[in-house]
């Protein structure tokens, strides 16, 4: 119940905390003409993921056999970041199975942030950083920016499309090991969105604007709730009045 409530309190700040990370990354296509690998490297794999779902709605054989590919690289690095999530907490990781519809990792224990953690984590955006970097420290020069953006966009992409397919398709026992559809959905919503705006903002600093949207998201969750607490008095005051027995406790 708990977590039930948490979740409903978290639903306004995650909606609007996507909206905002929806803006920063549109602010990318009219204010940073850099982005472009980054937004090529997005297109391709929406672009991807869509003809995918088309060849297999229509049976094409080659197509789906695409989709099949992009769901098992996303199932391997979805259960991969589980074992990571349960290696970070002392958990002990027992095995591993990937299929191109679907996975289990079989864990000593579990909870919200190992059950949560591929849902908010781009993995591959974050190997692909990991990556670029030693890249860089071992030999300058041998990966240009343009490639490393345009992967960033890619994995990035491909997280999202994924995770939203998986959700949908597919009922999730992470949720309710997590603590419910509601709280999970409203943390990966909430994540989800600060991780698109942190990325953008590192990558494009003076493209992305952060601080002032996050300020304004605050804001009008305050306002949200101050306004529901104002109308649940109004409409529970008269029958508090009308009923008092209701009010008194045994």
């Amino acid at each position: 119940m708990t977590r039930l409530i948490l979740g409903v309190a978290l639903l306004p700040t995650a909606a609007l905390t996507v909206f905002a990370a929806a803006e920063s990354l549109g602010s990318l296509v009219a204010n940073a003409p850099s982005a472009w690998s980054f937004l090529a490297g997005s297109g391709v794999a929406a672009g991807l993921w869509l003809l995918g779902l088309a060849a297999e709605g229509r049976g094409e054989a080659s197509g789906a056999r695409v989709l099949r590919a992009l769901r098992w690289i996303y199932v391997f690095g979805h259960e991969f970041t589980h074992v990571l999530a349960a290696w970070s907490i002392g958990a002990e990781v027992h095995g591993m199975e990937v299929r191109s519809d679907g996975g289990h990792v079989d864990l000593s224990r579990s909870g919200a942030f190992i059950s949560l953690a591929p849902y908010c984590v781009p993995i591959y955006t974050v190997l692909g950083v990991i990556g670029y970097r030693m890249i860089q420290w071992m030999a300058p020069g041998r990966v240009g920016l343009g490639v490393f953006l345009a992967f960033m966009g890619a994995t990035l992409a491909g997280h999202l499309f994924m995770t939203v397919e998986c959700l949908w398709q597919r009922r999730q026992p992470d949720l309710a090991a997590a603590g419910g559809m509601v709280f999970s959905l409203a943390v990966i919503s909430l994540c989800n969105g600060l991780v698109v705006m942190a990325l953008t903002k590192a990558l494009f600093p003076r493209a992305v604007v952060v601080v002032e949207p996050l300020r304004q998201v605050l804001h009008l969750s305050a306002g949200f709730w101050a306004w529901s607490y104002r109308l649940l008095k109004g409409v529970l005051g008269p029958i508090k009045k009308g009923y008092p027995g209701l009010w008194r406790s045994s």
